[in-house]
């Protein structure tokens, strides 16, 4: 009998860690099919890459939805009231630290542009230029969740 319960515990142990492993998995597949997306919706000339354009259009796009009030500008409090902001809080806070490069507490759309240029390069591994979607997932903290 007692030999029975210690199978039955390694049983259950060995479930417990199959089903921590597809809920892993589960969790790499949706966020990866999230960057996928996004990655597809921006490259506007389908050539499974990224250029800077593109790149910029994706991160001005963003920008605008923020700047609620449009004035080229966008404050904390404009953070605060984001959809970003209430579905991922530390991501958008990290936007904002990392787009306010003078530190001022309002990121300008030239900021925002600068930031943008930034991060491009930091992605790009080969530095050819342009993004594969290889470097878009495997660079982009935002798709590391």
């Amino acid at each position: 009998m007692e030999e029975s319960g210690i199978v039955n515990k390694k049983i259950n142990l060995l479930f417990l860690a199959s089903l921590t492993l597809a809920t892993s998995s589960i969790a790499t597949m949706k966020t990866n099919t999230f960057g996928i997306t996004i990655f597809t919706k921006c490259d506007d000339n389908k050539d499974n890459f990224l250029d800077t354009n593109e790149y910029l259009k994706m991160s001005s796009k963003r920008f605008n939805r923020m700047d609620s009030n449009k004035d080229k500008k966008v404050t904390m409090e404009e953070i605060k009231n984001t959809t970003l902001a209430r579905l991922m809080p530390k991501i958008a806070i990290s936007w904002f630290r990392r787009n306010d490069l003078n530190n001022d507490f309002t990121v300008t759309y030239k900021e925002m542009k600068q930031s943008s240029d930034i991060k491009f390069s930091k992605i790009d591994i080969n530095h050819d230029e342009k993004l594969s979607s290889t470097e878009w997932q495997t660079s982009n903290p935002s798709f590391k969740r």
